[in-house]
């Protein structure tokens, strides 16, 4: 995409973000791993839709007892894998111009309640950050700083730099080992 028409999404995004963040009556709490009970789920989908490392994930998640959904983004026109109730990826169909996705997914959305969001996106991913603005979420965690997006905030620059990494090796694991150890290490009093 050109220059002219990224800075058209970011600007909306922007906006968008403001406004919701203004008539946001979410009550944002800090939830700890051991408390949540459910969580979604945002992450960037290898291209070929096999997601193996999010997959153990989230049956890591099962075993723990929470109840997770899972939803990710493909930057390609199809997909191959079913829509499920607790797992589903989206496409680029599946958002429009402004990259914001369709009406019918973000009032799913905006229908459920979570514990705790984890988004573990590498990269900067709209429709993913639309996913997570307008998730209901007790507490929200990610790696990209918008500011009043996300509550806690992973620097995936450390973890590059912590392990040496290039852009291309950091992987989605990696974010949420270093999410792990903070939400497993921070106690809370509720």
């Amino acid at each position: 995409m050109n220059n002219f028409i990224q800075k058209i999404i970011l600007f909306l995004f922007n906006r968008r973000l403001k406004k919701h963040l203004k008539n946001d009556e979410r009550e944002k709490r800090f939830v700890n791993y051991k408390s949540a009970r459910s969580i979604i789920l945002l992450f960037e989908s290898d291209y070929l839709e096999k997601n193996t490392e999010i997959k153990q994930l989230i049956q890591t998640f099962y075993n723990d007892g929470k109840k997770v959904m899972a939803w990710g983004f493909v930057q390609k026109k199809e997909i191959s894998t079913a829509i499920l109730p607790d797992f589903r990826i989206l496409h680029q169909k599946d958002a429009d111009f402004t990259q914001m996705p369709n009406a019918s997914f973000m009032r799913e959305l905006e229908e459920l309640n979570f514990d705790l969001l984890i988004d573990l996106s590498v990269n900067e991913n709209k429709p993913l950050q639309y996913l997570a603005l307008y998730a209901n979420a007790a507490c929200k965690v990610g790696t990209q700083n918008h500011p009043g997006l996300y509550d806690m905030i992973i620097d995936i620059q450390q973890i590059k730099e912590e392990n040496q990494l290039n852009e291309m090796d950091t992987t989605a694991i990696q974010i949420y080992n270093h999410l792990f150890f903070y939400l497993k290490s921070i106690q809370t009093n509720d």
